[in-house]
C-alpha cells in the first residue's frame, strides 16, 4: 500500500470514529431517566403514602412466616394520589376530575387497603381465597369489622412505582371493608389485623408510622 493511501485510509478511519462520538455526544441529549419524574421517593406521595403505611413481620421462633404491608387509602392518600398519577401520566385537568370524583365515590363506600403480602410457604398466600386460612379484619373500638372483598391486583409498573415497599415476591391484594361503626378510619386508631394458624399479624394504625428499615424476603416455596 502506498503512503499516500495508507494516509487517506487513517484519514477516513479518524474521521468515522469522529463522526460515531459526535452521534454518541447527540444521543446523549435524547436519554431520559428511568425513574418516573417525580421519583417514586419525593413529594407529597411519598409523604402521605408512609404516613399511611404499616408493615409487619411474622416469625415461629427464629423461623421466618410472614410479611405484610398495609397502606390505608384514606380520602386524603386517594387524592394524592391520583395527583401523582395525572403527573407521570400526563392527563389533562379533564382526566384528573373524572379520577378524583372516580375516588370520591368508592371512598364513601368503606374503607380500602393496598396489602403487600408475602409467605414463606406460597399456600398460604391466599389472601382472595373463598376460604382463606387467614381472617381479614380491621379492629376498631373493640368491634372486629371483616374485609367484604378482597382481590388481587397485577404487580405492574404503576403498582410498583406507587409502593415501592412492595417486594419482588410479594403478592399485592386491594382489600375492601364496609363503612366502620362511628364513622370513617381517618385520623382514628385502629389495627389492620391478618390471623391464622400460622399466627397474628397486628399492623398497628393508632401510632405513627414507624417502618423497618428492611423486610426478610425470599423466594417462597414451591407446591
Amino acid at each position: 500500500m502506498s503512503r499516500s493511501l495508507r494516509q487517506r485510509t487513517r484519514a477516513w478511519g479518524l474521521a468515522a470514529l469522529a463522526a460515531l462520538a459526535g452521534m454518541g455526544a447527540a444521543g446523549c441529549l435524547f436519554v431520559h431517566p428511568r425513574q418516573p419524574q417525580p421519583s417514586p421517593g419525593a413529594g407529597e406521595w411519598a409523604e402521605v403514602r408512609s404516613n399511611a403505611t404499616r408493615a409487619k413481620q411474622l416469625y415461629d421462633g427464629l423461623v421466618h412466616r410472614a410479611n405484610a404491608i398495609a397502606t390505608h387509602l384514606t380520602p386524603r392518600v386517594r387524592e394524592v394520589r391520583a395527583t401523582r398519577l395525572a403527573d407521570w401520566l400526563a392527563w389533562s385537568p379533564a382526566e384528573l376530575d373524572a379520577r378524583l370524583a372516580r375516588e370520591r365515590a368508592e371512598a364513601a363506600l368503606g374503607e380500602e387497603f393496598v396489602v403487600a403480602f408475602y409467605t414463606s410457604d406460597a399456600r398460604a398466600n391466599d389472601l382472595d381465597a373463598p376460604q382463606s386460612v387467614w381472617r381479614v379484619a380491621v379492629v376498631v373500638d373493640g368491634l372486629n369489622v371483616l374485609a367484604s372483598k378482597v382481590e388481587s391486583i397485577a404487580f405492574d409498573a404503576t403498582v410498583r412505582a406507587l409502593f415501592p415497599l412492595v417486594g419482588p415476591f410479594d403478592t399485592v391484594y386491594r382489600v375492601r371493608f364496609p363503612p366502620t361503626p362511628d364513622g370513617p378510619l381517618a385520623d382514628r386508631a385502629f389495627v389492620f389485623r391478618l390471623s391464622s394458624p400460622l399466627g397474628t399479624m397486628d399492623l398497628d394504625f393508632g401510632g405513627p408510622a414507624a417502618l423497618p428499615a428492611g423486610l426478610d424476603t425470599v423466594p417462597p416455596a414451591t407446591r
